[in-house]
């Protein structure tokens, strides 16, 4: 695959919230230099290699595990500083896509870096190799593209550095011992911060910004919506139980309570979501 470029049919664009215009994969990268940026969305990182980035005044070194999220319109200039730079790209578009990147918090363009081991280095290396397969008569849509497209920022969202910030899943990984904690302890009505900042050695305050970056939650929210998961799983497999049984077994002290949080997250009753199971 020493230099590869794909584009997809205009076709592929029409309707989409998010399509692929071009994907590539390149063996020995030239130097570029767009004053006036570039007309799509681009993507682009190192394979193997480095590589220096320019945007807006500010250098960066692209090694591998690295890439560069540009918007429309941004001037940039990117070049080899190792003999050989290899690296792959893709260009996109799409009625909703500044949305979804804003949802993502990648509202603007920036710098992402991954570690080594991140399944992120090779999400497009498996989006060319699907199309690569077309020719052996596998059908590729642009269903298939924007979809793709679509994991490809959800990879970049859980394991990107962006701008050297730690990852969400270096978040989750350091929730871990709470999150395994609250599996056993949910059921316990006490349960509560000072508690779930011990088991991580942490503040309260220190673990809320854990618990926001990760899930966007509160520790406490995170904690109902748990309880609420366990007590959808007795709603449905042990029907011998009551509502204010159940309420109770999973931690909360008052029923009434219990089915205002249920109806909240679910629009329905306790009672009707049983009866709709």
């Amino acid at each position: 695959m020493r230099h590869t470029r794909l584009e997809l049919t205009p076709s592929a664009s029409g309707g989409f919230p998010l399509f692929i215009e071009s994907i590539g994969h390149h063996e020995d990268q030239e130097k570029l230099v767009r004053p006036d940026g570039f007309t799509h969305f681009h993507w682009l990182q190192t394979y193997e290699g480095e590589g220096e980035f320019i945007i807006a005044d500010k250098s960066y070194r692209l090694t591998k595990g690295s890439g560069v999220l540009l918007y429309p319109g941004v001037a940039h200039t990117y070049y080899a500083v190792t003999e050989q730079w290899c690296t792959q790209y893709i260009t996109f578009g799409g009625s909703d896509v500044e949305t979804i990147l804003r949802t993502l918090n990648m509202q603007q363009s920036a710098y992402f870096s991954w570690e080594e081991q991140s399944p992120l280095h090779m999400t497009i290396t498996n989006i060319i190799e699907k199309l690569i397969n077309v020719n052996n008569e596998l059908y590729y849509s642009s269903y298939d593209a924007s979809a793709d497209l679509y994991f490809f920022f959800m990879q970049l969202k859980q394991h990107g550095q962006m701008n050297n910030r730690t990852s969400i899943q270096r978040h989750i990984v350091l929730l871990q011992p709470v999150l395994d904690w609250l599996e056993i302890q949910y059921a316990d009505p006490d349960v509560g911060l000072e508690q779930m900042a011990t088991v991580l050695q942490l503040t309260p305050r220190q673990m809320n910004t854990l618990f926001q970056t990760a899930f966007h939650v509160s520790p406490y929210a995170y904690l109902i919506r748990l309880r609420l998961r366990k007590s959808k799983e007795m709603l449905l497999h042990e029907r011998e139980l009551t509502i204010t049984q159940i309420a109770s077994r999973v931690g909360f002290r008052d029923v009434s309570h219990f089915v205002a949080s249920f109806r909240k997250q679910m629009e329905l009753t306790p009672e009707k979501f049983r009866l709709m199971n």
